[in-house]
């Protein structure tokens, strides 16, 4: 399969912004070509590198003049998980000036945080780091293994965390480690203004110490003090593949 392979680039971290890239959005330019196979929800898939996954969302496209082949989204989740720490606390790695809540919610956020994690140091970012060195290449594209945002993870799970069981019974016949529970995981998103609503959290909005947490069944974590940086968490990868459905 070929992808749009792109350079680490401070201009990249500006456009990738700017297209606002969708599972839904038939403009978005970076689709593969047809996989081997047809997958479908809950599905095994291993990738180029040995990396394992279960198929965990999919998106049909529409047609268009654009691509005149009906073309889908599928979001992969790792098969396996880590334990680490978000990254170094007092620092800000994606300042959110005037930017919408909707461009936080789609995946050109995650390939942000990817891409200026990956310029200041990736190592400096565990759990991120964790996800992307599945990345064999080291290569940055819209289809790196990297930390899901809150919005992924939360499609993944489901809202209640109606996926859960589905997931695991797919993990469990396919040797994968299970998703527990009673984990937190972290994902890419610092502590932003209005990202996340917690009702009975009073929010003090500490992008520079705080990441926000997920857990299977609930929407976020309660509990602020969990959020900081420094604090070890489990982590899952995603990985999304475009692809045109011939």
């Amino acid at each position: 399969m070929r992808v749009l392979l792109i350079k680490h680039s401070r201009l990249f971290f500006v456009l990738i912004l700017l297209s606002l890239i969708s599972c839904d959005k038939e403009s978005d330019g970076l689709l593969v070509d047809e996989l081997d196979e047809e997958y479908r929800l809950f599905d095994y898939y291993i990738d180029k590198d040995g990396n394992e996954g279960i198929v965990a969302y999919v998106q049909y496209g529409v047609t268009s003049s654009m691509y005149p082949k009906e073309y889908k989204c599928m979001i992969v989740i790792s098969a396996d998980e880590g334990y680490e720490p978000w990254g170094p606390m007092g620092e800000i790695v994606l300042k959110k000036d005037s930017a919408s809540i909707l461009e936080f919610q789609k995946p050109s956020a995650g390939i942000a945080m990817l891409q200026s994690m990956s310029s200041l140091g990736m190592n400096r970012y565990p759990a991120q780091n964790w996800c992307f060195r599945k990345n064999k290449d080291g290569w940055i594209s819209s289809s790196s293994w990297r930390l899901p945002t809150y919005y992924e993870l939360r499609k993944i799970f489901g809202s209640t965390g109606e996926n859960v069981s589905n997931l695991n019974h797919a993990l469990l016949v396919t040797g994968g480690e299970l998703i527990d529970d009673t984990h937190f995981y972290w994902t890419c998103i610092e502590d932003y203004d209005g990202y996340i609503v917690v009702g009975d959290l009073n929010l003090d909005y500490d992008q520079a110490n705080r990441a926000i947490l997920s857990s299977p069944h609930n929407s976020a974590s309660g509990d602020k003090d969990r959020w900081l940086k420094k604090n070890k968490y489990y982590v899952r990868a995603i990985k999304y593949i475009y692809y045109y459905d011939h």
